[in-house]
Order: structure tokens, then C-alpha cells, then sequence
């Protein structure tokens, strides 16, 4: 299979099947300087399915041929179930047509998987069968691209201002839970973190003074519920703090049990 950009598409229509020019039947008007040639490149999401020798692209160590072959402004394969991914390395080059040559299986194929990416073909007549399989695919990308830019727009703004009485309800299940359950739960991981912290900073400040400790962290407790009810973002604090925390946990346990076994 060879494929072409728009440019280059155009030029090869002047010529024949044999690859012979067609004698002019008039003077051609100026051409415009021909535009630089490339090879196509392999975008960072495919590099992972091809194994790269020189400008052959292989699936596999075990491969006795390759599945593509990289030329000039052409994409060159025998493998029909290597279409898909051919396709997109011309999308991703920034092709907006291609040609194909083959047999009619092939280049149906090829027709359909162009179709699939939103690609024309410029010298394949579908069958009416084909044309109406290809629309149902162009309708789905328009379908997935009119979703992919809904979520787009979504993630762009600001999240979504939760109701007063659903924010509430969270900052009084945040103080209701205990510091366990705040971990686990997912709406409140990130506040929780904030919390740790400072459990991690008051068995620091005061290791004789339990009392002390803890009361730090309850008014901790209630900024962060406090937080939590206005809507503010909170940014989850490094693992570090709740590793410490851990480890005087686990400390403290072990005193205990250390001094409960030597009453």
C-alpha cells in the first residue's frame, strides 16, 4: 500500500497506471515550488507497538518481514490487520488524504480504516455498501470527538461548585469519621492528608504531652471541616508526612504495650 498527503496525491493523478506521464494537452499553467519531501514519522503513542530497524517497522522479534515500510511521503504494508495503526501514523504526520494500491479486499480495507481516522482516499470508489459502513464511522468519530471536547471543556474550568448542603454534608461526615475512615474515603483522602500532618507534627512538638497533641489536631479537624464546607481545593500532602505519622504510631503502640507488660 502506498499512501500520499494531499500535494502529492494531487501530482499522481496526472499520471497513468504504468506510472507514465499522460501527454499534455495543453500548455500547463506555472506550478508553485514543490513543497520539501519527508518520511513519515512514529508518533510516542505507537512507538510502543513497532520494533524500529532503519525505516522498517517490525511487531515482533519473531517478524520475518516487515509489517511497514517508511518512504517518501509513502507508508508501504501486505499486512491488512496493520491498517489501523498505518492510518494513524499518516493522521499523525498531518496527512489529510491518502492514495492506495492493492486489491480490492486490501483496499476496501484501507478505505474503511481511512474512514475510521477521518482520512479521505482519493482514488477508491466504495461500493454503496461500503460508503454507507464508512459514514456509520465517520458519524461515530464526530459522535466521540464531540464527547472528547465536552470532557475537554469540562476539566478546563473550574470543578463544578457542589450545592451548600452537599458540601455540608461532607464537612460533617469528615468530622463524624475517624481518621481511618477519612483515608479510605475518596472525597475526603485529600483533607485527611492535612490532618496527618499535623498528628505527624504534634507527637514531634509534644512527645509527653498527649493531651496537647490532640488538641491540635481536633482544631485542625475543624479548620479543614471548616474548608471543606466553603468548597476550597485542598492539595494532598506528600507521603511522607503520613509515613511519619505511621511510625510514631506504631512507637506509641509499642510503648504501651511495653509498659503494660512490665506492671
Amino acid at each position: 500500500m502506498s499512501m500520499t498527503d494531499e500535494f502529492e496525491g494531487a501530482a499522481n493523478r496526472a499520471r497513468s497506471l504504468d506510472g507514465k506521464a499522460r501527454p499534455a494537452k495543453e500548455k500547463p499553467a506555472p506550478t508553485k515550488p514543490m513543497r520539501k519531501t519527508a518520511k513519515p514519522t512514529i508518533t510516542d503513542d505507537l512507538t510502543g507497538k513497532f520494533l524500529r530497524v532503519g525505516n522498517k517497522l517490525y511487531r515482533t522479534s519473531d517478524d520475518k518481514s516487515p509489517i511497514v515500510r517508511l518512504e517518501t511521503d509513502r507508508l508501504k504494508t501486505r499486512n491488512i490487520d496493520a491498517l489501523p495503526d498505518i492510518i494513524r501514523i499518516a493522521k499523525a504526520n498531518g496527512w489529510n488524504s491518502i492514495q492506495i494500491n492493492g486489491g480490492d479486499k486490501f483496499k476496501k480495507a484501507a478505505f474503511l480504516a481511512a474512514a475510521s481516522q477521518g482520512l479521505a482516499v482519493e482514488n477508491y470508489r466504495p461500493s454503496k455498501v461500503a460508503q454507507a459502513e464508512a459514514d456509520r464511522l465517520s458519524a461515530r468519530i464526530a459522535e466521540r470527538e464531540k464527547r472528547r471536547e465536552a470532557r475537554k471543556s469540562g476539566s478546563e474550568k473550574a470543578e463544578p461548585e457542589k450545592e451548600p448542603s452537599k458540601l455540608k454534608a461532607l464537612s460533617e461526615r469528615f468530622l463524624i469519621q475517624s481518621h481511618a475512615e477519612n483515608a479510605r474515603d475518596p472525597e475526603l483522602r485529600r483533607a485527611q492528608s492535612l490532618v496527618a500532618q499535623t498528628i505527624s507534627i504534634g507527637h514531634a512538638k509534644f512527645p509527653d504531652d498527649a493531651a496537647k497533641a490532640s488538641k491540635e489536631v481536633e482544631a485542625r479537624r475543624q479548620e479543614v471541616a471548616t474548608r471543606i464546607a466553603k468548597g476550597d481545593k485542598i492539595a494532598v500532602v506528600q507521603v511522607r508526612n503520613q509515613q511519619a505519622q505511621r511510625v510514631c504510631e506504631v512507637e506509641r503502640d509499642q510503648a504501651f504495650r511495653r509498659v503494660g507488660r512490665s506492671r
